[in-house]
C-alpha cells in the first residue's frame, strides 16, 4: 500500500516469514523506493505432498514509483508484526525559504 499525509508518503508491505529485519533491503531515491528480500522455507516438505501452495518462498523485490519527491535524508523505516512501514518525508517545492546575505 502506498499513501500519502500532508507531510509524507507512507508505504506499508507484508514482508512476513523473513527471519529477521538483515534479510530485508529498503533503498530509496528521490523519486523511487525498493524493497527486497529473502523468505526460507523451513519445513521440509516433498513438492508431491503439497495439496495446495500459495506461500511464495525465496527472494522477492517491489520497485515503486513515488508520485512526488521525496527527501530520503529523512526517511524513516520500522518493521513490526510482518508489516514494513516506509516514511518518506515530501519535499515541498513550492515552499519558500530566505536566504540570508552576508555582509562581507
Amino acid at each position: 500500500d502506498m499513501y500519502q499525509t500532508p507531510d509524507k508518503i507512507v508505504v506499508q508491505a507484508i514482508v512476513a516469514g523473513i527471519k529477521s529485519i538483515d534479510d530485508l533491503d529498503v533503498s530509496i531515491s528521490h523519486e523511487m523506493v525498493t524493497i527486497k528480500g529473502r523468505r526460507e522455507d523451513a519445513r521440509s516438505v516433498e513438492k508431491e505432498d503439497f495439496y495446495y501452495q500459495e506461500l511464495y518462498w525465496g527472494t522477492f523485490s517491489r520497485s515503486l514509483i513515488l508520485p512526488e519527491e521525496i527527501d530520503p535524508n529523512e526517511a524513516e523505516a520500522s518493521f513490526k508484526h510482518g508489516m514494513l512501514t516506509v516514511k518518506l518525508p515530501k519535499l515541498h517545492k513550492d515552499r519558500v525559504q530566505k536566504l540570508k546575505v552576508k555582509n562581507e
